[in-house]
């Protein structure tokens, strides 16, 4: 009995050899047939797996920009992914962040996790929301980001329809003397909204900065102080 159970255990430890040795030869079999080689399929399709999944993300735009735009987010998938991140650090206040979150009644409490997922959405969002108004600069031939380009860029996308509000759609047709009070309006009322999360030191200097921003001589409206995304978008366009 016992060696015939030592035969069956034997042979079934054969089967299982055969059986992998069949499994790895049809995977070689497999890639000698792929043009692409071991990962040039995956490499190729990387992009056309971005429309798939994230089709959203590109909306609005063509040809070379959508490209970028792709590429931006395989890249941020890649990094949240792969990537080691440092949580201590960020690029956006956290005490800031917590403050809106519980501007919502029903919020009791907050995890020590949240803010920090929502920093990096808030950062993701922002960079996301300058390449779009970038590229409406550059199709004008500017180098300054102003407020039509961000009000054009969200025209583009229905993922900005939350924005309607806060930056409507007929910003950018709309004449310069309309368009100068409709600025100083908005700027007021962000100063106001702003004036919720501060304390009285930072209400005054913001206060400061206003009276001092309609003093200056030769001022632009609508205009947003701002560096250029030309780096960021170049590394994107170099890839």
């Amino acid at each position: 009995m016992e060696n015939t159970e030592g035969y069956i255990e034997e042979r079934e430890g054969d089967l299982e050899y055969d059986r992998m040795m069949e499994y790895e030869q049809g995977q070689e079999g497999d890639h000698e047939h792929d043009p692409h080689g071991e990962h040039g399929g995956a490499a190729d399709n990387g992009l056309d797996q971005m429309t798939g999944t994230f089709n959203n993300v590109a909306q609005g735009l063509s040809g070379h920009y959508r490209s970028i735009m792709l590429a931006y987010w395989q890249e941020i998938i890649s990094s949240i992914e792969h990537d080691e991140h440092e949580f201590k650090v960020h690029q956006l206040p956290l005490a800031r962040i917590k403050k809106v979150m519980k501007a919502d009644e029903d919020v009791k409490m907050i995890s020590a996790e949240a803010p920090i997922l929502f920093a990096k959405g808030c950062d993701i969002f922002i960079t996301e929301l300058s390449m779009r108004a970038w590229i409406h600069a550059e199709e004008h031939k500017r180098r300054t980001l102003q407020r039509s380009d961000i009000a054009s860029a969200l025209q583009r996308s229905d993922m900005f329809d939350f924005l309607i509000d806060i930056v409507p759609r007929e910003e950018a047709t709309l004449p310069p003397g309309a368009r100068s009070r409709q600025t100083q309006s908005a700027a007021a009322a962000a100063a106001a909204a702003a004036a919720m999360y501060m304390g009285d030191e930072e209400e005054e200097y913001l206060q400061e900065s206003l009276e001092e921003g309609h003093q200056m001589e030769g001022g632009v409206p609508g205009v947003i102080p701002t560096h250029p995304l030309q780096e960021q978008m170049g590394m994107f366009q170099q890839e």
